[in-house]
């Protein structure tokens, strides 16, 4: 009976006296500095957790952030005052590139500040690949992409310090062209915290200066006629009046004179004739109707010699020489391309066309071949003469204008084309890389049509005949591609 009754209690006793002995149970917080979720040139974005089963009473928590492990002067990431265990996030910017940085997560209770425990990471290395577009006037927006780019970031063109307009992900950059400096071609800096990063290739800037040297005397226009180049001795001049009568006059002008001359035309008036450097010819002896004529005619020592007729209608096509012959392509009435010895006095057809070529499109020689543009396509053609081919080489990234009525010339391996009529903008093409650059915008009306272009040394010369609406006559200018 005894022993019934006290067993129990004795088992309730060892128990009591076994459990007292373990160690008691830790209700106290601790905080884990986890992992950095981001790390870039200057910001990190890092991850931490307090671990409690119960309530805590923070007045703050956050990070701390040092270049040194003594945490000296530390930046501290502040999330203000908290209650609830479980991990939090903070981030900060500013940071120094390619950096370490020693972080710890802390928690500020009211028996005093828990820290947990130290990471050490390394902001990343900032670095730029491309910028584009790679070419343009002063204000042009550049858009440089890259990795790692911080807040404080400056770019150069040249040594000229661009705008900087906006960084989006850290990883692209938007400025803005500071005016020309001494060099039209100029390297592209990006500076980040003293640390210089060059992007392969230069920015060209637009080039290109435009000078009205004068008027021609009242009101003189005409279009659709003809203009022809002797050493520093410019032609132009027959073709319409713009309204509906043949223009009569011809002018003529020597380099360095102070105006053009008019003198007689050479022969009758022609619309919508050839014309290359020494030759023109064809085209119509009336204004409306037609009246195509084969008449032939060749510059030579100042003197239009009057050769043998055409024989065949050519009107509104292409007339240019390659290696001391004449070749006619294109036209209204045919798609026939022709080939003139003048040694013999032969012609010969060597082929067609691929497409409508008329007098008023771009075309330019280039080392005894000759290019086209493509108005419909804006396919960059070149005809052959040593098989009579035609070959498509690029394209041309410009506005053509109205009906072309633009000029297309070479200057070494450039060449220079554009201000087709109702267009300011002018192009130059790389010969060697068949790469386009945009010059400078022309600086006069756009209500005009190129009716002479002439080369001399490395400048270009023009004659603009503006449209009737505008008024006034025709202008002559000059244009020096690569000055600015």
């Amino acid at each position: 009976m005894i022993n019934t009754v006290y067993r129990p209690l004795i088992w309730s006793f060892l128990a009591i006296l076994i459990f007292s002995c373990e160690d008691p149970i830790d209700l106290n917080p601790s905080i884990v500095t986890e992992d950095a979720l981001l790390v870039s040139g200057e910001r990190m974005r890092l991850s931490g957790r307090v671990i409690t089963t119960q309530s805590i009473n923070a007045s703050d928590h956050g990070f701390y952030i040092s270049d040194n492990e003594g945490f000296s002067q530390p930046t501290i990431i502040s999330l203000g005052a908290r209650e609830n265990p479980g991990r939090f996030i903070g981030e900060t910017a500013g940071l120094s590139i390619e950096r370490p940085y020693f972080v710890k997560a802390f928690a500020e209770l009211p028996e005093g500040i828990l820290f947990g425990n130290v990471l050490n990471i390394e902001t990343l290395s900032p670095n730029v690949f491309k910028f584009s577009p790679s070419d343009g006037a002063e204000g042009t927006i550049v858009t440089i992409t890259g990795v790692n780019l911080t807040q404080d970031v400056r770019v150069f063109f040249g040594d000229n310090e661009a705008e900087v307009i906006d960084i989006d992900f850290e990883s692209v950059l938007r400025v803005r062209v500071p005016p020309i400096g001494n060099e039209s071609s100029v390297p592209v800096r990006v500076i980040i915290q003293e640390k210089e990063l060059r992007i392969q290739g230069n920015y060209e800037y637009s080039t290109g200066i435009y000078t009205k040297l004068f008027e021609f005397p009242g009101t003189v226009r005409f279009i659709e006629g003809i203009s022809l180049q002797e050493g520093n001795t410019f032609y132009s001049g027959m073709g319409t009046d713009q309204s509906s009568a043949l223009n009569n006059s011809f002018w003529k002008y020597n380099l360095g004179d102070p105006e053009w001359v008019r003198i007689d035309p050479p022969t009758r008036v022609l619309r919508r004739a050839f014309s290359s450097n020494t030759y023109y010819g064809g085209g119509s002896a009336s204004f409306f109707p037609f009246l195509t004529v084969r008449d032939f005619v060749k510059l030579e020592n100042g003197n239009f010699e009057v050769l043998p007729d055409l024989p065949f209608n050519f009107i509104n096509g292409k007339g240019f020489e390659l290696s001391g012959k004449l070749y006619l392509a294109g036209g209204d009435e045919s798609t026939d391309v022709y080939e003139y010895d003048p040694e013999s006095g032969d012609w010969s057809i060597v082929g067609s066309v691929p497409y409508r070529i008329l007098n008023n499109n771009f075309s330019f020689t280039y080392q005894n071949r000759q290019y086209f543009i493509n108005p419909e396509t804006r396919d960059l053609i070149m005809f052959n003469p040593d098989n009579y081919s035609w070959t498509t080489v690029g394209s041309y990234p410009g506005e053509l204008g109205n009906n072309g009525n633009g000029f297309a010339v070479n200057l070494g391996n450039k060449v220079f084309l554009g201000l087709g009529n109702r267009s300011s903008q002018v192009w130059e093409l790389d010969m060697n890389t068949l790469n386009w650059l945009r010059k400078n915008d022309f600086s006069g009306s756009s209500l005009a049509r190129i009716v002479g272009s002439y080369v001399v040394d490395e400048e270009i010369y023009f004659l603009r005949s503006p449209e009737s609406q505008v008024g006034g006559s025709v202008e002559f200018w000059r244009f020096d591609p690569f000055a600015f």
